[in-house]
């Protein structure tokens, strides 16, 4: 079970990975003005910040990001015996997308964002991965400690 979840991880890592950068690459080679409308629009803004531009402008950003794949990595060396797959699949669209961005970080100096919906602002492919993982570790926490308390 241990080897089939570190490839699940692995492999949907990857995946992220490479449709992150592909959409960047695409996007940046192809997009020069905003494409859509006041309600979704493809438009290219660099972010120098973490998440929504938090931290704007610092070198630290690339050693955050690094600390906290680093954490993320060793939880899953040393739970790798309790994660599940849906859990594996969740922690996978987190590391996926950080690398993603990290990748930007190192190459680009800052991160491509081109998704925007309404009022939200600018994300990419790599940012929409890490929220809904995000997202799927805490509602799987909570059936988790649900499970326990029976």
């Amino acid at each position: 079970m241990k080897n089939k979840i570190v490839k699940i991880i692995i492999i949907i890592s990857i995946i992220i990975i490479l449709i992150d950068q592909v959409s960047k690459i695409l996007v940046s080679n192809f997009v020069k003005e905003p494409i859509g409308n006041e309600y979704f629009k493809i438009e290219i803004v660099t972010n120098t910040g973490m998440a929504f531009g938090f931290n704007k402008g610092n070198v630290s950003n690339i050693i955050i990001t690094i600390f906290i794949l680093a954490i993320i990595i060793r939880f899953i060396i040393s739970q790798i015996e309790r994660i599940d797959k849906k859990t594996a699949v969740a922690i996978a669209l987190v590391l996926g997308g950080a690398i993603g961005n990290l990748l930007d970080r190192f190459f680009r100096s800052s991160v491509l964002d081109f998704i925007k919906i309404y009022k939200i602002p600018n994300f990419n492919f790599a940012d929409f991965s890490i929220i809904i993982g995000w997202i799927l570790i805490v509602i799987f926490l909570i059936d988790f400690s649900r499970k326990i308390e029976v």
